[in-house]
């Protein structure tokens, strides 16, 4: 025992040195957040397979654009929408120009916008916030802000909430840099209007009016507050209003072109909440949704937020503690009270006045320490709970860990171990370090390793591993019938989502093609063909799978139509071999949809 705290007094040296030294040389403070953000994200980027939905919708409609040289029509599928701004499709649009040909294929290609404006969001946080926060906070702030779950998540996908992390940040920390201003001040502080005018109108045209939501809930705190509007003069609004707008319209401009009137095919309660940003509920979200999305997704700060938000409330009187206080505020009553968004694309808003907040509970007269009333988690409670959390995705999923994810399983337990300790023995420099550290492997170990090596959650590359033989000597279509996610039209091509009855149509003509058929949708392909007066070629492969977004297991059969016996180099491998006979009845309620 009397080691292991010798360890743990040796580490909280170590850590404040380390953090000591990046505040007193703001370049290499800079390097380290780069190269944080860069493990933390990157490998994401690199190696997550085509995330349903959402950032599929996205990529495919870019790639799409680019194939058409059409820069104005966003469609996926014939579908447009109309409430969706066009700078997205922009921003990815220009990833696959740089990349070039081949690379308009990837997926990775469309994550290059999120990946670059999370590193660039995680930068402009540290260097907006050093005047006020001083150097080892802004640090403190910057790490756990880049770090978080939901920003990590939304650096890696291509998705607009990705770009627009930097438009909020930038705005916000202009913003809370424009109030804190003395009057004496009120003449060098035309670049941060310039930015704050400047993010709003990129957050416009990345995502509607999210960001100008944003600002406009924190001022109205800041109004409830003190009751004057005088520092708005600050902003500018004479030249910044133009400049947000001059930024913003060629959204408006493209879909007066579609429309005539833009979103002149929408209700007005669909106008509103389209207006509130690009993803919409189905459903109202669940009192308190937010709450606890906002908790969960800002992990490792999570743990001191209960004294982060008492110190700003104590020190409202400080222009400081306040802005942070009713950014904080402001825009959580409004997600709970109107918001139509997922908690998942709106939470990480607050995050940067949270950072702050957190290290300035952490940072308190010269030293760090941990504040009293932080959640402390007990580290033999850490340790098994991490190892049972990991043990329970592989098992759940049915997946083998490999040795990678074994190691990186370990370490990151480890780490997390270390940090719980850390926090129960007051020693705040290893803590932030090692929390720090714990949840970049994290972010980076499961969207970089554990979630690819769970191939199962993966239907549609899974079905393009089994049948990359086969193409080969197949050179027609695929069809796919039975999982109608938007990564089978990216992955395996258009058209690849159809039904029985193309199929079908397929297998009875003897056309050069690939069908893949989920078992559920067996009996009516058989009844297709028999009204075809034709009959289906033996399978020659099957694939397991998972549809994450239905909550479903999948069998899927696989027949190459029109062809005659594979050549040796086009067989479909030995892991494909199909262990279960073809269904004879069809069981509607049990299907996937």
């Amino acid at each position: 025992m009397t080691s292991l705290f010798s360890t743990m007094d040796r580490l909280e040296r170590d850590s404040g040195a380390l953090l000591n030294r990046l505040a007193a040389q703001p370049r290499l403070a800079a390097a380290a957040l780069l190269l944080l953000a860069l493990v933390t994200y990157l490998p994401g980027v690199l190696l997550l397979p085509p995330v349903d939905r959402t950032e599929v919708v996205y990529a495919q409609s870019s790639r799409d654009m680019l194939k058409r040289s059409d820069y104005l029509d966003a469609t996926f599928e014939g579908e447009r929408f109309q409430f969706r701004p066009i700078g997205i499709y922009w921003l990815q649009i220009g990833a696959g120009k740089v990349l070039g040909h081949k690379a308009q294929h990837w997926i990775t290609t469309y994550r290059v916008p999120s990946l670059v404006a999370g590193i660039l969001a995680v930068l402009a946080m540290w260097a907006l916030l050093r005047p006020l926060l001083g150097e080892r906070r802004a640090i403190i702030a910057a790490g756990l802000f880049a770090v978080t779950p939901i920003v990590a998540l939304q650096a890696s996908l291509s998705i607009p909430e990705g770009p627009l992390l930097l438009s909020i940040v930038v705005a916000q920390c202009a913003l809370l840099r424009l109030y804190c201003a003395l009057p004496a001040d009120n003449r060098n502080v035309a670049w941060l209007a310039a930015l704050f005018w400047a993010a709003q109108g990129f957050g416009i045209l990345l995502n509607a009016l999210a960001v100008p939501i944003l600002s406009l809930s924190t001022i109205v705190a800041l109004y409830v507050f003190d009751r004057r509007l005088d520092w708005l003069k600050r902003l500018r609004p004479l030249w910044g209003v133009p400049l947000m707008v001059a930024i913003a319209a060629p959204w408006i401009i493209v879909r007066a072109h579609f429309d005539g009137v833009p979103f002149s095919g929408l209700s007005f309660g669909e106008l509103i909440r389209a207006l509130g940003g690009a993803q919409d509920m189905k459903w109202k979200a669940a009192p308190l949704t937010f709450t606890l999305a906002m908790l969960l997704g800002f992990m490792p700060g999570a743990l001191v937020i209960v004294p982060a938000l008492q110190g700003i409330w104590r020190n409202r009187e400080q222009a400081l503690a306040r802005v942070l206080f009713c950014w904080i505020v402001g825009y959580w009553l409004y997600l709970e009270l109107i918001a139509s968004k997922p908690a998942l694309y709106t939470v990480q808003a607050m995050f940067p006045a949270m950072a702050a907040a957190a290290a300035l509970a952490l940072d308190r007269d010269g030293r760090l320490s941990i504040p009293p009333l932080s959640l402390k988690l007990p580290w033999w409670l850490v340790l098994p709970g991490t190892i049972a959390i990991f043990a329970v995705v592989l098992g759940v999923s049915g997946t083998m860990p490999s040795a990678a994810v074994v190691m990186g399983a370990a370490l990151i337990t480890l780490l997390f171990t270390v940090a719980a300790l850390a926090m129960r023995t007051g020693r705040a420099n290893a803590w932030v370090m090692t929390s720090i550290a714990g949840f970049a492997l994290f972010v980076s170990f499961t969207f970089g390793v554990l979630m690819p090596h769970i191939q199962m959650a993966w239907p549609a590359p899974r079905i393009a591993e089994a049948i990359a033989p086969l193409r080969r000597c197949v050179t027609g279509p695929v069809g796919v019938a039975g999982f109608r996610e938007p990564s089978t039209t990216f992955v395996l091509g258009h058209n690849a989502d159809t039904n029985v009855e193309t199929l079908s149509g397929w297998m009875a003509g003897g056309d050069d093609a690939i069908a893949v058929v989920e078992d559920r949708w067996q009996p009516n392909l058989a009844k297709a063909l028999e009204a075809r007066s034709g009959k289906a070629p033996p399978r020659i492969g099957c694939v397991e799978a998972f549809n994450v977004m239905r909550g479903c297991k999948l069998n899927f059969s696989i027949y190459a139509t029109g062809s005659g016996p594979l050549d040796a180099n086009c067989k479909i491998d030995e892991r494909f071999a199909c262990k279960h006979p073809v269904p004879a009845t069809s069981d509607e309620a049990s299907r996937c949809r």
